[in-house]
């Protein structure tokens, strides 16, 4: 049996996911959900996977219910992660992303989890040395109780773990990384 997910940081397709699967309120429920500035701006709707009517997400209102909690980063801590990087890997990464690696990179979030779908954002994790803070969707439903048994291919651990081996690879050459390597 997995351990239990103290806390959670999803980025903005995974939480748009949540919502379609109808298990956003269910995992708020049971973990503590922080969710970066920018993508409590940003999430504000989906399409309904059955009717694909545009349905509304208010990240603001469960903020100030404190149903989940926002976290910020400011222009020098996100200078400083950024810097880790070249130019296509910095390129490849969405400001969500950057700010929620950000967080974790400052540990700003003690025990917490990443929950990425995107290629770059599981790369940029792995090549500043913190892949064990990385899961998969499919990881996160397992160790909540949530599980689903058809997942889209990108939200799966599979994916994920592939993901994280050509990431370590890339971070063996150097690629994707600044001149000055940790």
């Amino acid at each position: 049996m997995s351990t239990k997910l103290k806390s959670l940081i999803p980025d903005a397709v995974t939480i748009i996911c949540l919502h379609e699967l109808g298990l956003w309120e269910k995992l708020c429920a049971c973990t503590r959900v922080v969710v970066p500035s920018v993508i409590v701006h940003q999430a504000q709707f989906y399409k309904d996977p059955v009717s694909g009517e545009r349905v509304e997400i208010n990240l603001e209102a469960q903020v100030l219910a404190g149903q989940i909690s926002q976290e910020a980063v400011d222009v020098e801590e996100t200078a400083e992660f950024m810097s880790h990087f070249d130019a296509v890997m910095t390129e490849s990464l969405h400001p969500g992303e950057i700010e929620a690696l950000t967080l974790l990179f400052k540990n700003r979030v003690p025990d917490c989890k990443f929950c990425s779908a995107d290629q770059a954002a599981v790369k940029a994790l792995v090549l500043v040395g913190m892949k064990d803070k990385g899961l998969s969707l499919e990881k996160v439903l397992e160790h909540t109780g949530l599980r689903r048994k058809s997942l889209k291919a990108q939200y799966s651990e599979r994916r994920f773990q592939d993901w994280v081996r050509q990431a370590e690879i890339d971070r063996i050459q150097g690629t994707g990384l600044a001149r000055c390597p940790f």
